[in-house]
């Protein structure tokens, strides 16, 4: 069967058809011994069967235990005994002396249509049609491979018990096909409306950082054209105040050096904190730009060899999957110049369908990925753990003295 999650409520349906068919087993078996005084006809075996399968079906559906850890057979488990026991237990009428008879024969092999029809709609519910139509072929097959040799003949007494199961096969066709269909166009739709929420969220995600962004410049704009601007001319009018102090005022003098130190330090924090406020290489340029920009200053400032391939295609990713790529990238970068001793590095960054997938590699030195795990000198926990906040894959190869490939992999498709 398809490996595809159980559809919402369809165990909660299949249970409560298994209690009805319960219920109403149990009256019949009761109603017929009340009425004929006998407890072991072919009917009431056939209702003993029936009954004792939707009393089992009903505990084992309402068994969350089995559903963990029978998984993908549960359900399958399930739908094959609602069909297989009703089918085979239907067929307890050929021993009755009057089995011979057609009506009696038309009659059991049509009760068995609103039996089926429940099992059926579930399969064509849960599963594609291909099922469905297993479902058919099996029901009609065993009907008449046990019909064949009662009729003995075809003619025009016994063509009506051989069409009916022609007409039922029919029926369930139908019936599942347009369940199916009607399945299909909601899973659609429910698909579609997902990926509209994602694009929702991803537009109203860059809307909030242009706004923070914006916000952040202008806040970066006062500070440089107030703050910033009045600490500078205040250092300049104590460098002249003080030459206009006598040399051997030495307290004047301290005293104006020591407040020169105190806006010198005001000043400096204060550019550090505009530079911060600024908006960051990566809102400036986006991925694919920064990511060259930052491969190409390593391997400026680590003499080392560039193989570079970016795709140009990237989609509009989130800021948090940006910053992901781009931080591990730095971080790899970083540990290729200090410690791999590498002459030269690579890097690409390629969309691949849904996912983006950056690899990172060099032919320096390596280490041995236990004692990394150990020692995080290499900030690998770090990187782990930005790929696992935007459910990425970042898996390391590496070996002393075979170089380090680092990969990484997030998906980027709507679904």
């Amino acid at each position: 069967m398809d490996k595809r999650p159980i559809e919402p409520g369809l165990i909660r349906i299949f249970r409560y058809f298994t209690g009805v068919a319960m219920l109403y087993f149990a009256v019949l078996i009761i109603y017929t011994a009340i009425e004929t005084g006998e407890g072991f006809t072919a009917s009431q075996i056939q209702s003993y069967m029936n009954f004792g399968t939707n009393l089992v079906l009903f505990g084992y559906l309402s068994w969350e235990w089995l559903r963990r850890r029978l998984r993908y057979w549960y359900l399958p488990i399930g739908l094959i005994t609602a069909t297989v026991v009703p089918i085979f237990s239907n067929l307890i009428y050929l021993t009755e002396p009057r089995s011979k008879d057609l009506a009696l024969i038309i009659t059991s092999s049509w009760l068995l249509l609103p039996i089926l029809l429940v099992p059926l709609v579930l399969i064509a519910w849960q599963y594609r049609f291909r099922y469905v139509i297993l479902f058919i072929l099996f029901t009609t097959l065993v009907e008449l491979s046990v019909l064949l040799p009662v009729v003995h003949r075809i003619d025009f007494e016994t063509l009506p018990i051989l069409g009916v199961p022609f007409i039922r096969a029919f029926a369930f066709g139908t019936v599942g096909h347009i369940v199916v269909h009607l399945i299909d166009t909601q899973r659609a739709q429910r698909r579609e409306l997902v990926r509209a929420n994602i694009r929702l969220s991803k537009h109203a995600q860059t809307l909030e950082q242009l706004t923070v962004i914006r916000e952040r410049n202008r806040l970066a704009r006062e500070l440089h054209d107030t703050l910033a601007h009045t600490l500078s001319g205040q250092a300049v009018n104590l460098e002249a105040i003080k030459t206009m102090i006598p040399p051997e005022r030495t307290d004047i003098h301290e005293m104006l050096d020591h407040s020169l130190n105190n806006i010198r330090a005001g000043l400096a924090e204060t550019r550090r904190a505009l530079k911060a406020l600024r908006s960051a290489t990566l809102e400036d340029f986006g991925l694919a730009i920064s990511i060259r920009n930052l491969a190409t200053d390593a391997a400026t400032r680590g003499d080392l060899r560039l193989n570079l391939a970016i795709d140009e295609n990237i989609p509009d990713l989130t800021p948090d999957v940006e910053q992901c790529f781009y931080r591990i990238a730095q971080e790899s970068l970083e540990n290729t110049i200090r410690h791999a001793h590498a002459s030269a590095v690579t890097l690409q960054l390629v969309r691949q369908e849904d996912v983006l997938r950056m690899v990172i590699q060099d032919n320096g030195e390596g280490f041995d990925l236990r004692e990394a795990e150990l020692d995080d000198k290499l900030g690998i926990q770090g990187m782990q753990e930005r790929a696992e906040m935007v459910h990425g894959k970042l898996t390391f190869n590496s070996a002393p003295g075979k170089g380090t490939n680092i990969e990484l992999i997030v998906g980027v498709g709507d679904d």
